[in-house]
């Protein structure tokens, strides 16, 4: 039996030892950060922060594992986008707010960088999260985003707009994460601007909501991901024979 936790960063060290002080022995363990065995039974830790447990014992332990975390006080809230790169689809700008009540339930649904999921799994996992957290978000269409970037001409500047917006919606009086998308921080104090911000579990959440919404949304035009040259071709089909519908489905200005 296999079983997933999302293993917060600060605990990576302090479980090993702890399990290894169990009798666990180490083994090696391509791509893992670390990886132990007892008995037939394994934890194996990924840098996505994914804690693989295998064996007849895997639940038990998982409930070991989780008793040793200590739940936040506060509030955890975290940001990210989706839709930033590919040539048709909407811009999604989400928020995820994590209750200490549902903390570690959220850690057993192995909650990790969307870029990581496939969109099966994700969408699984966010319909799984979606009765545990308060997950808002706000998406720019392609009819609005072309005009926001005639105005702003730089993607960036949207996402400040669309963060900001999210930022007021929020209540808590706790630092906000965000995946930093760019060199500055345009929110002050109150926001933490990470590189690779997804190693926040909140902020790796939000990714994982914000995806799921715009898979959603392509789904239900039938529309292509990415911005490769065959999707790149495909918009640019679209655009010469019907601009108007065109400039609905897809962020214009990758066409430039």
């Amino acid at each position: 039996m296999n079983v997933s936790l999302r293993l917060p960063e600060e605990y990576y060290r302090q479980v090993r030892e702890h399990l290894k002080g169990m009798g666990f022995q180490e083994r090696e363990v391509p791509h893992a950060l670390w990886s132990v065995c007892k008995e037939g039974t394994c934890a194996t830790l990924y840098p996505s922060g994914a804690l693989l447990l295998q064996g007849k014992e895997s639940k038990h332990l998982a409930d070991f594992i989780l008793s040793l975390i200590e739940t936040p006080q506060n509030v955890m809230v975290g940001c990210d986008e989706s839709g930033k790169g590919d040539v048709f689809g909407p811009l999604v700008v989400c928020c995820v707010v994590i209750f200490p009540s549902s903390y570690k339930k959220v850690l057993s649904i192995a909650p990790k960088d969307c870029k990581l999921l496939k969109d099966e799994e994700l969408c699984k996992k966010v319909e799984s999260l979606s009765g545990l957290v308060d997950a808002r978000c706000i998406i720019y269409e392609p009819e609005l985003l072309n005009e926001l970037y005639e105005r702003f001409k730089n993607l960036n500047r949207i996402l400040d707009r669309a963060y900001s917006e999210l930022i007021k919606s929020l209540e808590y009086n706790v630092k906000i994460r965000i995946d930093a998308y760019s060199l500055r921080n345009p929110f002050g104090s109150t926001v933490i601007f990470e590189p690779k911000g997804e190693r926040d579990i909140a902020v790796s959440v939000a990714s994982m909501f914000a995806r799921a919404k715009f898979l959603e949304w392509l789904k239900q035009y039938d529309l292509p991901k990415g911005a490769s040259k065959s999707v790149m071709k495909v918009a640019k089909e679209m655009f010469q024979k019907d601009p108007k519908r065109a400039k609905k489905l897809i962020k214009t200005f990758f066409l430039d």
